[in-house]
């Protein structure tokens, strides 16, 4: 009886140590910062919305490139890591952060806007600033003397977003009286909230300067407003999740070298494109 006893205790001993121990790996690996995993597994996982020319998707092979592919491989390949890249959208990007499906949502384009912040981490300098304009059709003559963005709050007139957008943000804040029609885009056109003006079956479309401008460049039958003064300026900055501090200082610094070494500038001619940027001097004494 007594040896009975004894073999049960010392079987629930072990037993009590796995279970111990198990808890303590998992702790060990769930208290994992990102930057210690990437550390150890070579790997970052990163999401973007496809968005010439920071995330520019080949309709054919699927590859991605553009500004932020580029700069995200470079700073991988001084970790010796590897970008495993995910798709994602603008109605869901914050929660594939939030899950943990990705480590940065590597997007200059994406806005740092305030109930955003409430949410995600941005790096900091913004890694741009990114205009507000809108385009109207040519032949319009209600709109040649515009001047102000307000002048389209009018009852009469209906406005064009792409929903979710930097210009449904804005005008949602500030447009009370206006028609909105709101467009759901894909990653593979953009653009086409900006077809609804082309068609005649809206007055004018408002977003940022790099997909208005680039619709712009294409169809000679609209005019682009504000290309040269932008009405709006919000900062654009990648994002990680709030509590992934080391992290996301890692990204900063990374970043902050890629600008001291001209690298990003260098990037943004490489793809045609001249962004807004807080004017900076580095001199050396």
């Amino acid at each position: 009886m007594r040896k009975n006893i004894l073999i049960k205790s010392f079987l629930c001993a072990i037993l009590l140590m796995a279970t111990i121990s198990c808890n303590k790996t998992a702790q060990t690996s769930s208290d994992e910062d990102t930057l210690d995993r990437i550390r150890r597994t070579g790997i970052i996982e990163a999401c973007v919305v496809p968005e010439p020319p920071f995330i520019i998707k080949d309709a054919k092979t699927g590859t991605l490139s553009g500004l932020d592919i580029d700069t995200l491989n470079l700073i991988a390949e001084k970790m010796n890591a590897k970008v495993h890249w995910h798709e994602s959208g603008i109605g869901n990007f914050v929660a594939d952060v939030q899950s943990g499906r990705c480590d940065v949502l590597a997007q200059s384009s994406l806005f740092a806007i305030i109930p955003r912040a409430m949410a995600l981490a941005f790096t900091q300098p913004p890694r741009i600033y990114m205009g507000l304009t809108a385009i109207v059709r040519k032949n319009d003559p209600r709109f040649k003397q515009v001047k102000n963005i307000m002048d389209f709050d009018q009852p009469n007139i209906t406005v064009a977003i792409n929903t979710g957008a930097a210009g449904d943000l804005w005008v949602k804040e500030n447009f009370k009286k206006a028609k909105i029609k709101r467009i759901d885009t894909d990653a593979a056109d953009a653009t086409r909230f900006c077809v609804e003006v082309s068609a005649g079956r809206a007055d004018v479309a408002i977003d940022g300067v790099d997909d208005i401008g680039y619709y712009a460049g294409q169809h000679p039958e609209v005019v682009d407003l504000f290309r040269d003064h932008p009405f709006s300026l919000t900062p654009g900055a990648w994002a990680v999740r709030q509590n992934d501090f080391k992290w996301l200082h890692f990204l900063e610094t990374a970043l902050q070298f890629l600008d001291t070494q001209g690298t990003l500038t260098q990037l943004e001619k490489k793809y045609h494109t001249h962004l807004l940027h807080l004017e900076k001097i580095y001199k050396l004494q």
